[in-house]
């Protein structure tokens, strides 16, 4: 949702089409690994960037997203903290480890917490994506989810947030261009339009918060 705009402005403007490929980090890593060649990468999170860094130029940070307990309005069980997550009987989801940058962050902060286990006994659902998590909060499949704050903009009617308070707990987004890419420059000038005054206005509506430099 924080690009989409920008892109469909970005192939009216250039007079060309923009592929997407939507999905978790580590789904994407390994596509590449395996392969593909994507014109740019817009990763969730540093981490998975410097995977692939050897296939692309130098990135550009865009936005930061922060992890937050997601629960139904009103909090019927009650959580208020990351300690909470291991009430008995509680139906949790979390980012699946492996497939995204969510998933890598919730498994640090619960470390870091000393909650892994704990909160892991309760962990009925794992995704690639926040979207899936919060929709299955939605249906009442799941009693609270760890997602990114921006999952949650387009729900607050139905959901809200509990802040987790520990630094690792925020994962940063940059963007880069690949090195052999046949439309370079087409796609550094997508990136300053990622980069402008409309797109940060976008993202930070979207519940990111901005990191690059306006133009």
């Amino acid at each position: 949702p924080a690009i989409e705009e920008t892109i469909k402005r970005f192939e009216a403007r250039e007079d060309c089409r923009v592929m997407r490929v939507y999905n978790g980090c580590g789904i994407l890593v390994a596509q590449m690994r395996a392969g593909e060649t994507p014109d740019s990468y817009f990763a969730c999170d540093t981490s998975f960037m410097k995977q692939v860094q050897d296939l692309f130029l130098d990135s550009a940070q865009i936005s930061t997203n922060q992890l937050v307990i997601v629960v139904p309005k009103g909090n019927p069980h009650e959580i208020k903290a990351l300690k909470d997550l291991a009430k008995p009987n509680l139906r949790i989801g979390v980012g699946h480890e492996k497939q995204c940058a969510m998933g890598v962050l919730t498994q640090e902060t619960l470390k870091q917490a000393n909650l892994y286990n704990p909160v892991m006994k309760n962990v009925t659902v794992q995704s690639p994506t926040g979207d899936f998590l919060v929709n299955q909060l939605r249906t009442g499949s799941l009693d609270a989810v760890i997602a990114y704050a921006s999952n949650i903009t387009s729900a607050k009617s139905e959901l809200e947030s509990v802040p987790i308070d520990i630094p690792c707990a925020v994962a940063a987004q940059p963007f880069a261009v690949g090195k052999e890419s046949k439309f370079k420059y087409t796609a550094l000038r997508l990136l300053d339009a990622l980069k402008s005054q409309e797109s940060r206005e976008k993202f930070t509506s979207e519940g990111f918060h901005w990191k690059a430099d306006a133009k």
